[in-house]
């Protein structure tokens, strides 16, 4: 585990601002009509939203570009509606949630804390902060010039913390006052934070965490923008701020940790005519008379045999046809995975997709999926069959979700999986607390 460090974070004044309005989804997953949504009213004196924390990660395309940001925060902290801490502290950020994957009528209720702090950077190959997933080197640039802009990281990056014997759980999870900070976001996500000052409870946190392995489960744009932003830095100070990036650390024992599946949308590629037929020779193919059975009978073979949903494989006169795949043989699916790649990532089903079906059938390899404009995602299975149904997309595959077990022992390895194999529930929100760059560091 790497160093980790109290910081004077910079927060919204609750005694300014509703903190139900200003909470924004991270830049990666908010929606169009969801920035509308936050940032439609943000002129209106009465409303809190023209403080919402998307204008700092989203803002409106100005010729000033990212340079507004930083003019933005200084603005608003003239104004008092954020307050920079004059302690060094580390904060505890909970989220208050539905469980997603709940049948029942009824969803659980569940809770997920995650410590704020300063964590020390290394590089991938180093394999202090491990990471899972590939980048796409646009996300980075755009992400670089609101770091350079601003001077400031908006969001945090998300780490699962291998913790066996759960004791920086149990840390997590003590009892605590009333938060410092709250709201509720569009989602129903009760989001509280409570600033740690104490240098004593601030220790504990670093005893515990130091021999602890720490893995990126969501973040990979900002955790490698946050190190071309230290790259960039001549100073090669080890206190400064840029040496360390605002994550929120989290216990990979925690049944809050929830990792949903990330659907594959072809947003280019045409189904060959013999596709069913070429497929058919690795995997049993029913066509279904819907998503939902097909989805279901897929989630059913979670842990075997591999099991994946096809939708507009063949023509259809009306909504798009559905099948389910499901694989004969493992040894024959593993014959078609390089043999570079390790024990681990052969368990995980997002990449036996992309080896067995997208860069056989579509030539959609893992630079492909990398990249901009041939695959799209999706977490929900109705938004997949409806951009085939309208033409937005050629065809679609869902697929069953990774383990944080799996995410885990394929990052300990030093592999990276295909681009959104993981989508970690929920995100942690944009506005709970900022971090300067340009700070230095007790």
């Amino acid at each position: 585990m790497p160093e980790i460090r109290p910081f004077k974070g910079l927060r919204y004044n609750p005694t300014k601002v509703n903190g139900s309005e200003v909470i924004a989804p991270p830049y990666d997953i908010v929606s169009a009509e969801e920035l509308n949504l936050l940032q439609g009213q943000s002129q209106s004196e009465a409303n809190d939203r023209r403080y919402n924390a998307s204008l700092l990660e989203n803002p409106k395309k100005t010729p000033a570009g990212y340079r507004e940001v930083l003019r933005q925060i200084r603005a608003w902290t003239k104004a008092g509606i954020l307050i920079k801490d004059r302690q060094s502290s580390v904060y505890i950020y909970e989220q208050t949630f539905r469980d997603p994957v709940t049948h029942n009528s009824v969803p659980k209720q569940l809770k997920r804390r995650v410590l704020l702090a300063a964590t020390q950077l290394s590089k991938p190959d180093e394999g202090i902060i491990r990471h899972h997933e590939s980048t796409m080197m646009p996300h980075r640039e755009d992400r670089l010039k609101l770091y350079k802009s601003s001077g400031h990281a908006i969001s945090p990056i998300l780490c699962s913390v291998e913790d066996p014997q759960r004791a920086f759980l149990r840390l997590l999870n003590q009892d605590l006052s009333e938060p410092d900070f709250s709201g509720v976001d569009s989602s129903n996500i009760v989001h509280k934070l409570w600033q740690i000052t104490s240098r004593s409870h601030i220790k504990q946190f670093q005893t515990v965490l130091q021999n602890m392995p720490a893995t990126v489960a969501d973040g990979h744009h900002r955790t490698m923008t946050a190190l071309d932003y230290l790259d960039a830095d001549d100073s090669h100070d080890a206190n400064a701020a840029s040496s360390f990036a605002l994550m929120g650390l989290g216990s990979d024992q925690d049944e809050s940790f929830i990792i949903l599946p990330t659907h594959r949308l072809l947003l280019q590629d045409e189904v060959p005519g013999d596709a069913v037929e070429r497929l058919s020779a690795l995997f049993d193919i029913e066509r279904v008379a819907s998503i939902e059975i097909a989805w279901s009978q897929t989630q059913q073979n979670y842990a075997g045999p591999v099991s994946f949903v096809g939708i507009g494989l063949e023509e259809s006169s009306s909504t798009p046809s559905v099948h389910t795949l499901v694989a004969r043989d493992r040894m024959a699916i593993d014959e078609t995975i390089p043999s570079r790649l390790n024990t681990a990532s052969r368990q995980v089903d997002a990449l036996i997709l992309t080896e067995t079906i997208l860069k056989p059938i579509f030539g959609i390899d893992q630079a492909a999926l990398s990249g901009a404009g041939r695959v799209g995602f999706t977490e929900d299975i109705h938004n997949a069959e409806a951009a085939v149904r309208t033409g937005s997309a050629k065809a679609a595959f869902l697929v069953n979700p990774a383990t944080i077990d799996q995410v885990q022992s394929v990052a300990s390895t030093g592999e990276v999986l295909p681009q959104k194999t993981t989508y970690y529930y929920p995100k942690l929100g944009t506005g709970m607390v900022f971090y300067s760059l340009t700070d230095k560091l007790g």
